[in-house]
């Protein structure tokens, strides 16, 4: 199974947060790896969440989304499903395509891809 990134701009942001703040993360809960890949595909949501996150954990009710796009808030509301365990996302918002494109389905469905089996799926050296 292939994860896939946003865009190149995902891939570093993502792989540069947890890299220099993730001691192992093999050991870290797959909600919080999730939730950190979901805010780390959007550049605006990401500088957003940035003083939300720790090593370890992600204060969501902390992330201020005022001007936010559409595509962000879908990030935003499926990092907020995975984190927390809640259903934030309906099935008929994931599908409408008026509402979110298909780049951001994929980062959502890989999202669920990595709360579902881990790190692992990025072949992560520690």
């Amino acid at each position: 199974m292939k994860l896939n990134f946003r865009n190149s701009y995902h891939r570093k942001t993502f792989t540069g947060f947890i890299s220099e703040n993730v001691k192992n993360p093999y050991y870290s809960r797959s909600e919080y790896i999730a939730a950190v890949f979901l805010l780390s595909a959007d550049k605006f949501l990401w500088t957003r969440s940035q003083s939300a996150l720790t090593a370890h954990s992600v204060d969501l009710g902390n992330i201020d989304l005022t001007g936010i796009s559409t595509d962000g808030y879908a990030l935003f509301k499926a990092a907020k499903s995975v984190y927390n365990g809640s259903a934030d996302i309906s099935l008929n918002e994931l599908c409408d395509i008026d509402l979110i494109g298909e780049s951001t389905f994929q980062t959502i469905f890989s999202g669920a891809l990595l709360l579902r089996n881990g790190i692992g799926l990025l072949n992560w050296r520690t």
